[in-house]
This record gives C-alpha cells, sequence and structure tokens, in this order.
C-alpha cells in the first residue's frame, strides 16, 4: 500500500491513496457539522505524512452507529467491501477494500466543545478547523506515545500555529492542565528508536534526527511563550485580522481573543468572520 501512496504522490502532492480520495468523495454528502471528517488526513493534506485511517468524528455519541450503519451502506452499493473491526456505542471501526487495496475507517464520539464550528469542504464533506485539528493532536500528543504525532506535531508548528499558541488554548479544551504540564507530557512520550520515525509513510522520508530537532526547538519556544503570558489569558486563543496567530505578550490588547464553545463558534464581528473564511480558503504551503 505504501508504495501505491508514493507512485500517487508524485502525480500529487495530496498524502491520500486513490481509494481514500474515492471513499471520501462517496461519503461527503453524509457529513454536516455534526459529522466530520478529522484526525491525521486533514492535518497532512498536502504532506507529508500519509495516513492508514479516515477519522469520522461525532459530537453525540447516539449518532456513531447511524453514521457508521449510513457510510457502510453508501460504500457496499458503491462495490466496496466493508469488514467490521469494532461496533461498540462510541466507536465503530472497518476496513474498506477494492482489490488489492484497504484503508480504515473509524467513526468516533468527541467532545463539541471547541473553538470553531466544523467547515464546510470540497473533499472532506465536513473538516474539523484546523485549529481545532492542532489542539487535539496536542492533547493526543501528551496522553500517548505514537511516533505518527511527533510528525504531525512538527506540521502544526510550520503550517498551522506555532505549538506555543496551541498548547496555551488547549488548556481550555483540557481542564486541570497548565500549558507548561502539557508541554511536559509531550516531552517524556516523545521519545523513539530511529527506526520507528523511519517506519513512517511520508513523502518526503522521515529524517529521525531532523524530525525530533524541530520538535525540541518548537517545545522550547513553546515553554518561552507561556512563561512570560499572564495566567488570567491561559485557554484563550488571539487573532489578528482575522487569522488565528500567536500573539506578542508585550501587546496583547491590540489583538482581538476567542474562547471554545459547544460546537465552536465563529469571531464576534463579520469583519473577522469573512477575513478568517478567507484565510481558510487559501492553499496551506
Amino acid at each position: 500500500m505504501r508504495a501505491a501512496w508514493l507512485s500517487r504522490s508524485r502525480r500529487q502532492p495530496v498524502p491520500i491513496s486513490d481509494l481514500q480520495a474515492n471513499l471520501l468523495l462517496l461519503i461527503a454528502s453524509k457529513r454536516d457539522p455534526e459529522s466530520f471528517i478529522a484526525g491525521g488526513i486533514p492535518i497532512n493534506r498536502t504532506g507529508p505524512r500519509f495516513s492508514a485511517d479516515i477519522d469520522i468524528f461525532q459530537d453525540r455519541e447516539a449518532r456513531v452507529a447511524e453514521a457508521a450503519l449510513t457510510d457502510a451502506k453508501v460504500l457496499t452499493d458503491a462495490g466496496y467491501e466493508v469488514h467490521w473491526l469494532r461496533q461498540q456505542p462510541a466507536t465503530y471501526s472497518a476496513t474498506i477494500r477494492s482489490g488489492s487495496d484497504e484503508t480504515k475507517l473509524e467513526w468516533l464520539a468527541d467532545s463539541d466543545y471547541r473553538f470553531f464550528p466544523a467547515i464546510k469542504d470540497d473533499q472532506f464533506g465536513y473538516v474539523l478547523h484546523m485549529v481545532d485539528l492542532a489542539v487535539n493532536k496536542f492533547m493526543a500528543a501528551a496522553s500517548r506515545r505514537e511516533p505518527r504525532d511527533i510528525v504531525d506535531l512538527v506540521t502544526v508548528h510550520e503550517r498551522v500555529l506555532p505549538l506555543g499558541a496551541i498548547v496555551w488554548a488547549a488548556v481550555n479544551i483540557a481542564p486541570g492542565y497548565t500549558p507548561e504540564g502539557l508541554i511536559g507530557e509531550v516531552r517524556r512520550n516523545a521519545r523513539y528508536p530511529a527506526d520507528e520515525l523511519r517506519q513512517i509513510a511520508a513523502e518526503p522520508p522521515i529524517d529521525p534526527g531532523a524530525t525530533m530537532r524541530k520538535l525540541r526547538t518548537a517545545l522550547d519556544e513553546a515553554e518561552q511563550f507561556v512563561a512570560v503570558m499572564p495566567s488570567d489569558k491561559a485557554g484563550m486563543l488571539f487573532l489578528q485580522g482575522g487569522q488565528p496567530v500567536q500573539p506578542d505578550p508585550a501587546n496583547l490588547e491590540t489583538y482581538s481573543t476567542h474562547l471554545p464553545q459547544r460546537r465552536g463558534h465563529w469571531p464576534s464581528t463579520p469583519e473577522i468572520t469573512a477575513a478568517m473564511l478567507d484565510y481558510l480558503q487559501k492553499p496551506r504551503p
């Protein structure tokens, strides 16, 4: 499968296999603001890491089975093989096959407490906002040992927002943690043999040394940022010109702030909302 993905990536620099692209197209019409694509695929939409699965999040546990069974029928009607791996109230998962190609789909229940609403998207139907994807990824990296999280955090830092801004906002989603505590958890979990990082399917291939150096630098910068931020602002996302940014701690009054709520919400003024939507429509590097 990896060879097929790498071959496709040379034709089109999008780390989604032909099978995954076809599946996403088929189920896109079944997505809505409470049933959306999340996880690694949208973070790595333009690379570098290839994902072996597609995560479909639901805001309510009661919708997991309905979404899974509806999507499965769409796929079987289109001629794909659906092999169930798990069918539990909050988690359904299946392997989807077409000939020798396969991928995994997971339908999951997740908290609906986030910064922004899910976004309508041509490829995914609806997708979680990139800031919320980044916050979720940081919290995942703080709670488990998965080499792919390291690659994704570097991608977030370089293409979405510096990790300082992400971890600063994340404490509103993860009460009981401090930014320094979350950074410490990521550092403790981010210890992998080079071979584990090399085994991650990516284009270009993962350079373990360079990736770990980038992560350490990003975490060092995040620690320096949170150390000088006022604690009464913890959990806030900062916006400038309608775009999420990592603010200058010495000039916080020049930024607008944004807090999460159930199902997310757009900033308070039409001008900021319009600017953010324009930002989201621009291709990421």
